[in-house]
């Protein structure tokens, strides 16, 4: 989106919502799982968690990990107006959506879908209500090195030789510092790569991170590939700042990777180290890099950057990115775009202005590589996960494990 009235771009719908909230106070959410869990999370933290409703009668019987479940009827009975976000499986929505209009409560009044909640709904509340400016994920990419040589890979880090540079500590603990400057809540903040257990300052960058900002982090995590086990120094670490260890599952490509997977996850388990494993990643998105081309028509190339509206932000000393693709992408494939992809933070003064670029406003209203990325089409396009290149394949070289 194209800012027309920088720093005001937002202030008519948010006078609506938060005169609407003011009136309600909680929100409900219909969906007892593992998405309910995780805005749950959210909300706690808010203050604002008013329960759940689910099908369920077992769960309804039982409550779910110590809230209130209820049927819908029951709530209805109750009249209780709390808004509802629906946090089902994306299989049930349209079920639920129909059950709670029968009901006689109303799309974008009374309930919404969870994707429209936490993309477009939240974050105004958050910030307009609350006065916290709120990030959803947000991610240091502190290096571009990885152990596997995957086609596809949707960083091209297949296109880094191991011999690269990382992120130096101070720049990668300025970008902390920066971020954390003007954001209050992160729901997950992620240091990522490439693979980050190749990184030599990991330890003192987790550490400084938990001392200084992690009562802003509702989840703290770090996410490997799983073929590096990390020192005992870095497990202690993750346990005394709860850092979450999530682990992509690419054993179904890449069969020999599961003893490996088996060693890291009882590594952590000895020391009460939350890891979470993904479910086996057997395909990913192509989001076709080196064969789509747009044009440049500034219409097709906002209209293909709103479609897809990504979750993914990253920092990386005062810039921050709205895409970290956007970022990675251009930089390890050796393209001349999207230099000035970013919101500068060093001199920011109106915090709404960093809000207004967090929900997705620019002064272009895309970035370059939307011209070259499927953005929201890319799960139509799908390839086999971790796949290895044939050089990675030629040299042995797939799995460098430490």
């Amino acid at each position: 989106m194209k800012w027309n009235k920088r720093g005001r771009e937002l202030d008519k719908r948010a006078e609506a919502i938060v005169k609407e909230f003011a009136d309600r106070k909680q929100i409900v959410l219909f969906g007892a799982g593992q998405r309910g869990a995780e805005l749950r999370k959210i909300l706690e933290h808010y203050g604002i968690f008013g329960g759940f409703i689910d099908n369920d009668p077992v769960k309804q019987e039982n409550g779910y990990e110590g809230a209130k479940v209820y049927s819908l009827e029951a709530f209805h009975e109750r009249k209780i107006t709390s808004w509802i976000a629906i946090t089902a499986s994306d299989s049930n929505v349209g079920v639920i959506a129909g059950q709670l209009e029968n009901a006689g409560y109303k799309r974008e009044a009374d309930f919404w879908h969870y994707e429209e909640f936490i993309k477009d709904i939240f974050p105004i509340l958050s910030f307009y209500f609350f006065q916290k400016l709120f990030v959803y994920l947000a991610q240091i990419s502190v290096t571009e090195r990885c152990t596997l040589h995957c086609k596809k890979c949707a960083h091209a880090c297949h296109k880094v030789a191991m011999t690269a540079d990382d992120m130096k500590l101070d720049m990668a603990k300025e970008s902390a510092d920066f971020f954390f400057r003007h954001v209050d809540v992160v729901n997950e903040f992620v240091l990522i790569g490439g693979e980050p257990f190749l990184y030599a300052d990991l330890g003192e960058l987790i550490d400084y991170i938990g001392r200084n900002y992690r009562e802003k982090i509702l989840t703290f995590a770090i996410t490997t590939n799983g073929t590096i086990l990390p020192s005992d120094e870095i497990v202690e670490l993750c346990k005394r700042h709860r850092v979450t260890v999530r682990v992509s599952d690419y054993s179904d490509t890449i069969p020999k990777l599961q003893p490996r997977y088996d060693l890291l996850y009882d590594k952590l388990s000895e020391v009460e180290v939350i890891a979470w494993k993904t479910k086996k990643e057997d395909c990913w998105f192509d989001y076709g890099f080196e064969e789509v081309d747009r044009g440049g028509n500034v219409c097709q190339l906002v209209g293909a950057f709103d479609r897809c509206r990504t979750d993914c932000r990253e920092i990386r000393g005062s810039r921050y990115y709205y895409c970290v693709m956007a970022r990675t992408v251009p930089e390890n494939m050796g393209w001349s775009i999207g230099v000035e992809d970013y919101l500068e933070l060093k001199d920011l003064q109106d915090k709404k202005i960093l809000f207004e670029y967090q929900q997705g406003f620019s002064e272009k209203g895309y970035v370059d590589l939307c011209r070259h990325c499927r953005g929201a089409e890319a799960p139509q396009f799908l390839i086999p996960a971790a796949e290895q290149t044939e050089k990675a394949k030629e040299s042995q070289g797939c799995i460098q494990v430490q």
